[in-house]
């Protein structure tokens, strides 16, 4: 299978300034499109990370979009669903049904777009280069096996605190090896005891873990 990785500079996205504004990282899924005589439609799962105000800022200021027609929200995960006029059908490459996606577009406050793409054939791919609001940056494009694949399922609902831990750990390196950094620092960061930011990072830990095994066997 190809494998194609790509850094895109999304000239009328809806959803990069609002990254930018609101300091917030959207992983996006396309989950299915559609069209009919007049628009065009597609349905995408949102995975928001970011601090809770600035992601309810983001929700907000998506919610105002005329082209998003319906939204559904679970704590972090949000569904929309777009319509576009046909005249906007320059996007078709990204919905070509022949693509897999074995992670999240990443959509990040640097003001790009990150994607991950998977094809039995190449062109598919490349193709994707011909979209005239995108400017793409190849990273690589490779034939090889799939060896990582990402499946979204809604997570177990944390608390504010302790996704925020959770989300704090994951971006310092508290889970790497070595570790970049303590708990004590960690909740330095966090302004709150060391005994109180491990609490809210051990309880959410204990709600993602047997989550997260319990399909494996």
């Amino acid at each position: 299978m190809w494998l194609a990785k790509f850094k895109i500079r999304h000239k009328n996205c809806l959803l990069t300034p609002k990254c930018v504004r609101h300091n917030v990282v959207d992983l996006v899924y396309v989950l299915n499109s559609w069209k009919d005589l007049q628009h065009y439609y597609y349905t995408e799962l949102h995975i928001l990370q970011g601090s809770e105000e600035n992601k309810k800022k983001f929700c907000r200021d998506l919610k105002k979009e005329k082209t998003i027609i319906k939204v559904e929200q679970q704590g972090n995960y949000l569904f929309t669903l777009n319509r576009e006029p046909l005249k906007k059908q320059y996007y078709s490459p990204v919905f070509d049904p022949r693509l897999l996606q074995p992670k999240p577009i990443i959509v990040k406050p640097d003001g790009y777009e990150y994607w991950e793409m998977a094809c039995w054939d190449k062109k598919p791919l490349m193709e994707i280069r011909n979209v005239p609001v995108f400017q793409v940056k190849v990273l690589s494009i490779k034939n090889a096996a799939v060896k990582d694949f990402y499946l979204p399922k809604i997570y177990p609902q944390l608390s504010p605190k302790q996704q925020v831990a959770l989300e704090l750990a994951v971006q310092e390196g508290y889970y790497e090896y070595p570790r970049k950094i303590g708990l004590e620092l960690l909740a330095k960061i966090s302004k709150v005891k060391r005994q109180t930011f491990n609490e809210h990072l051990r309880r959410a830990e204990k709600k993602l873990v047997p989550f997260l095994t319990e399909k494996l066997h």
